[in-house]
């Protein structure tokens, strides 16, 4: 017959030790489980960084505010990305694509990036700050890119 440790009748729970050193067998293994969690998660950090590339893309002084340009992102097999500036010293990157039906976004109306396909009653335009669809038919948000800005120059991040 196997005995059971069981709980006080006030719900305390005293840890059994089950080992000569004096650490309990529940110690051991969350302390096992922690730094197997802690290779894990940085060898995931690792190859994340591993798999985004930073391209250079322009100089701030090619965008001006409430302004918006295109370019071809180098080596990155002719993506085309929008860099806009929807305020002073903010810089947000976008594909250029259109999510309703890919072609480029080419305009800008008010504070909103508006799509080629305007003049043929498709009329999708999205913010551009954040990129969200203001006026159909697109419904989804135009991808968005990581931007940085060092010594003046704009670069963005892509996940490989």
């Amino acid at each position: 017959m196997t005995e059971f440790n069981s709980c006080p009748a006030d719900g305390a729970h005293k840890e059994v030790n089950d080992s000569i050193s004096g650490v309990s067998r529940r110690s051991f293994l969350t302390k096992i489980a922690i730094a197997a969690g802690t290779i894990g998660l940085s060898s995931i950090a690792s190859s994340a960084l591993a798999s985004q590339k930073k391209y250079k893309i322009c100089s701030t002084k090619d965008i001006k505010v409430g302004g918006a340009s295109s370019f071809r992102v180098p080596g990155a097999k002719n993506l085309m990305v929008l860099i806009t500036q929807p305020k002073p010293g903010v810089f947000r990157a976008f594909d250029q694509r259109c999510t309703h039906n890919g072609l480029a976004i080419n305009s800008i109306k008010g504070k909103n990036l508006a799509c080629q396909a305007q003049s043929k009653g498709h009329g999708s335009q999205f913010d551009m700050e954040s990129g969200s669809p203001r006026t159909g038919p697109a419904r989804k948000s135009l991808q968005r890119y990581e931007v940085s800005v060092e010594k003046n120059f704009i670069f963005i991040t892509l996940k490989a």
